[in-house]
């Protein structure tokens, strides 16, 4: 399998081991909207905003950490991801982008998040 073969959702289950090795209080979220009712009843439910990242939560010493999943190759964020990560680092959280499991480890413990 090539890099460009790997999606997401690869990326977004490696990941999702990292955190749970690392003990990490770190939840999938998954964004989204869907309609239910039908009629006049129906309702459309925005799971959340624009932008949150794959997974949210806080690390081994309070801050507020993110981490967005993308592919290794093709994977591109948008501009409210991008805006996203940039605020929560500015503010002193952790936030970044991992394209594998091995990444999200790398960055864990380069930000003091374990």
């Amino acid at each position: 399998m090539e890099l460009k073969d790997i999606p997401e959702s690869a990326v977004i289950q490696q990941v999702k081991q990292v955190i749970k090795v690392t003990g990490l209080k770190i939840q999938r979220i998954n964004t989204g909207c869907f309609q239910i009712g039908a009629g006049q009843n129906r309702r459309y439910i925005k799971t959340a905003d624009a932008g949150t990242c794959d997974f949210e939560g806080y690390d081994n010493h309070g801050r507020f950490l993110a981490i967005e999943c993308k592919r290794p190759v093709g994977g591109r964020l948008s501009p409210a991801q991008a805006e996203r990560i940039a605020d929560i680092n500015k503010k002193g959280g952790v936030a970044f982008v991992a394209h594998s499991g091995a990444e999200a480890l790398e960055q864990l413990k380069k930000n003091h998040c374990i």
